[in-house]
């Protein structure tokens, strides 16, 4: 699934190929994964418009409009933006497809239909009604805030990272590689950490989503002392050659190192 860092990439992917440019027409080719608004008023909203700017708050994108309208994607378990001008580049799943005047398109593409894409007029109030907490790389969001968030949970750690009332972004993978690198077990009750396993925990989610951004969210580029390269069961520990195991939290499925994760 797309987390926070696959979201920012693709931010970042849409700022540099589609900003500035006429909306000439939008193709909505699976009505469904439109929400919230009909697919006749995203269609006005958007054909005549240009994309002004963007934004994100966890794993949802903001593409602001230059009528100050802002469209909103959620990318579900497979989705992703893809940026051409032939027919024949047109990715297969293509749910909506926004046609420029200069003859390049940009497809949002969901394999699966689970993610979405609706409009919304204020950011803000669309990140309190989803019920969002902070998102994970704000940089107003320190440690004594994160300490005091956590504070109050009452599961695992792993649970509580990938709350998203509590921290936008965070999902199974990035929360995996989080808790590998702050050498904490992702069943750790929170409120059996101490403040230094805190801490640690803390640094960690700031690094590795940095990292996995300037990584593009790939995680084949990932460093080699990271767990995601590795992440599958069988795999060896980049730090100490165990084998990593596989476990489940909330009903999903992780990896972790026994050795360097005990519980």
């Amino acid at each position: 699934m797309p987390e926070l860092p696959d979201v920012e990439v693709f931010r970042r992917y849409l700022e540099n190929t589609a900003l500035d440019q006429p909306i000439e027409k939008l193709e909505v080719l699976a009505e469904d994964v439109v929400e919230g608004v009909s697919v006749e008023h995203l269609r006005s909203r958007a054909e005549g418009r240009r994309f002004r700017s963007t934004d994100r708050h966890g794993k949802y994108l903001f593409a602001e409009l230059d009528n100050r309208d802002w469209l909103v994607f959620h990318f579900g378990m497979t989705g992703y933006l893809a940026y051409f001008k032939e027919e024949t580049d047109k990715p297969g799943h293509t749910r909506a497809l926004f046609h420029f005047a200069g003859g390049y398109r940009l497809a949002f593409v969901l394999q699966r239909k689970l993610g979405m894409i609706t409009l919304t007029e204020d950011t803000e109030s669309f990140v309190k009604g989803q019920g969002l907490g902070v998102d994970a790389l704000d940089k107003s969001f320190g440690l004594d805030d994160f300490k005091r968030l956590l504070r109050g949970a009452k599961s695992g750690i792993k649970s509580a990272l990938t709350n998203q009332s509590h921290i936008a972004g965070i999902g199974n993978i990035y929360a995996d590689e989080i808790l590998f690198q702050a050498r904490v077990n992702p069943k750790a009750l929170v409120g059996r950490l101490t403040d230094q396993d805190l801490e640690r925990v803390f640094q960690a989610m700031k690094e590795v989503l940095e990292t996995a951004i300037e990584c593009q969210a790939d995680p084949t580029r990932m460093p080699e002392h990271y767990l995601l390269p590795q992440r599958e069961e069988g795999g060896t520990c980049p730090r100490c050659q165990s084998e990593i195991k596989r476990t489940r939290v909330s009903g999903r499925g992780g990896y972790f190192c026994p050795r360097c994760q005990p519980g």
